[in-house]
């Protein structure tokens, strides 16, 4: 059944490097502030500039939201082709995106902007239930009120190898990176319903042993809906992603997994050799 209706995402929702293509989702690019220069996400800057930038100058890049005018653009264009637009934006406690592109709509009728208050593909995986609904017929408002029920059921559970991102980034103080680095752990990072992040478990020892704990942990949590799993990496080595997608496969909860590589705004934020796991509850 035909639906006219957008869906759209700005780029923090990390459904790269096709995935977004494959499902007709529309994305509003952030910015990336770095060396001086403000650099279109995934269009003029890729997360190996950014890691190699770090390693220069030892600064970090920073994220930018999308001007109220990007939306805007967005969403006059698909007002004039007669659709409604459905977007989600990434976690309002994280980014501006959220209230410019609530400002935007403030200008049409029949835009629904949705604050996911996740990050990454925790972002991704309430744009794809936008997808579904849509592909099933639905109408703008209906797929909103639905998703602001959905995207509460969202868990998000985010492995970092090294605090030294957070830190850079103001989020940690450089003797609780010291610390952590020292004693070898690798924090498990969540986000609530409500957007809040919170620190869910610390893993210790040897990265390749961690990220096997760290999956069969979050495999053990109650309530998992089988309908998809969104597996989102930063840069890391291929024998763990394969490890780690071989422990998640033959585990048979989920009809779907995808895996998508993480983005700039979340690879500034958590750096190299970050995992992360999101689905919805049942």
């Amino acid at each position: 059944m035909d639906s006219k209706v957008i869906i759209s995402a700005d780029s923090g929702c990390d459904l790269f490097p096709d995935i977004y293509r494959e499902r007709d989702i529309r994305i509003v690019p952030l910015y990336i502030s770095m060396e001086g220069k403000s650099l279109i996400d995934r269009k003029e800057v890729m997360p190996e500039d950014l890691f190699r930038s770090v390693e220069r100058t030892g600064k970090m890049p920073k994220t930018a939201a999308p001007a109220p005018a990007d939306f805007f653009r967005l969403f006059r264009a698909c007002m004039r082709q007669g659709y409604e637009v459905v977007h989600f934006s990434m976690n309002g406690k994280f980014s501006a995106s959220y209230q410019n592109a609530r400002l935007a709509a403030e200008e049409f009728h029949g835009v629904y902007v949705v604050d996911t208050c996740s990050a990454s593909t925790g972002i991704g995986i309430c744009v794809l239930r936008g997808a579904d609904l849509r592909d099933e017929g639905a109408a703008g408002r209906e797929i909103y009120k639905r998703i602001l029920t959905d995207k509460r059921k969202v868990r998000s559970f985010v492995l970092l190898d090294t605090l030294d991102y957070v830190r850079l980034g103001g989020r940690a103080t450089f003797l609780q990176s010291f610390g952590a680095n020292l004693l070898r752990l690798r924090p498990c990072l969540s986000i609530d319903s409500d957007g809040g992040l919170h620190v869910t478990k610390k893993f210790r020892g040897n990265y390749a042993q961690v990220t096997k704990e760290y999956v069969r942990f979050v495999l053990d949590q109650p309530d998992i809906s089988d309908r998809r799993l969104m597996f989102s990496y930063t840069s890391v080595e291929p024998e763990i992603l394969e490890k780690s997608l071989e422990i998640i496969r033959e585990s048979g909860k989920f009809r779907e997994v995808l895996v998508t590589r993480a983005g700039c705004a979340m690879s500034c934020h958590v750096g190299p050799n970050t995992l992360a796991l999101f689905y919805m509850e049942e």
